[in-house]
């Protein structure tokens, strides 16, 4: 009998997935100041600390999880991170998108795109096992999360740095249960939407830089001090908005759900489709020359894009090539 899917947690990942979409297409904008740099800045406060602790919380199976991080994790990250290598130089070359591309790295090894995220599921699920036989795996993750941006060398942060500030979360992903879920999910409703309108304000008045978990402390214009201080005040504020959403989300299966179903794929789609595909359709319509037009356009486009890149067929389409991949590099 197949397990029965929670709707709950599939719902969470597809607002994740909207705000991926949601975050690379305002980073375009965000130069300009104003409403699309502080939405930028509020979804950044807890969208991938909460992504990483849903991976953690899938990965129970310490052992499963290292004997497949391979053909689930690094050999997509392979061909997502190949692909978009290709589609960003051409992009950047034919000059549809020079947006970001003084960061972009024409690299597998050091990835400068979205996909570092794929880059480090896999060391996560690898040493998960290790990881969780510390005493205080908590404490060291944290430390680990701190002291990684002290580093000088941004190259191999911007490739690796998650790997270590994003760990905390996916360790406490990893111990908690269906018990602490059902406690979270009985914090008063009224509560939960108190922390989110109060996490506008951190949004908006502390440093953009306090949730760049991809850059070295001085890369982000803090000194060493500094950037312990404002990263661990990061960490609380994901665990605690992140919680509030927890609280908040619907049980019921929607529309949506199957976004989070599809969370793979449709995190793929939106790397290559998330902002260039809205790029274009700016240079056409020039709707970025009308603020409020530009948020609504860009909502929409990305609510299409997530919802296209999780139709069944297309999952389906995935699983065979990724199968098949496997199959002729495996033993």
């Amino acid at each position: 009998m197949l397990k029965q899917r929670d709707a709950m947690m599939d719902n969470l990942k597809a607002l994740l997935l909207f705000c991926v979409a949601f975050g690379h297409t305002l980073d375009v904008y965000k130069g300009a100041g104003g409403i699309e740099l502080y939405f930028m800045k509020y979804i950044y406060l807890f969208h991938m600390p909460l992504f990483a602790f849903i991976t953690g919380y899938f990965t129970k199976n310490l052992e499963k999880a290292r004997n497949t991080a391979v053909e689930k994790c690094f050999i997509p990250y392979i061909i997502f991170q190949g692909v978009y290598v290709i589609m960003a130089n051409m992009m950047i070359h034919l000059g549809l998108a020079n947006f970001n591309s003084d960061v972009f790295n024409s690299s597998l090894i050091v990835p400068s795109s979205a996909f570092y995220y794929l880059l480090a599921v896999f060391f996560w699920k690898m040493f998960a096992k290790d990881i969780m036989i510390l005493k205080h795996p908590v404490i060291m993750s944290v430390f680990l999360g701190l002291v990684i941006s002290l580093t000088k060398i941004n190259e191999f942060h911007i490739a690796y740095g998650a790997v270590f500030s994003l760990l905390p979360f996916f360790v406490i992903g990893v111990l908690c249960d269906g018990e602490i879920i059902k406690k979270i999910r009985k914090i008063p409703k009224v509560l939960a939407w108190f922390v989110l309108i109060i996490g506008i304000f951190p949004a908006v008045y502390l440093p953009y830089a306090i949730h760049n978990v991809r850059m070295t402390y001085k890369a982000t214009g803090f000194n060493n001090v500094e950037g312990i201080i404002y990263r661990l005040i990061f960490y609380i504020i994901a665990i605690v908005m992140g919680a509030a959403i927890i609280c908040l989300m619907s049980e019921k299966r929607m529309i949506f759900t199957r976004v989070g179903e599809a969370s793979i794929l449709v995190y793929a789609g939106s790397t290559f489709l998330a902002p260039h595909g809205y790029v274009l359709l700016d240079k056409m319509f020039l709707l970025s020359h009308n603020r409020i037009l530009n948020i609504v356009g860009i909502i929409i486009y990305c609510l299409c894009i997530i919802l296209i890149c999780s139709v069944p067929v297309f999952l389906r389409w995935y699983n065979n090539i990724i199968n098949m991949v496997n199959r002729w590099i495996k033993k």
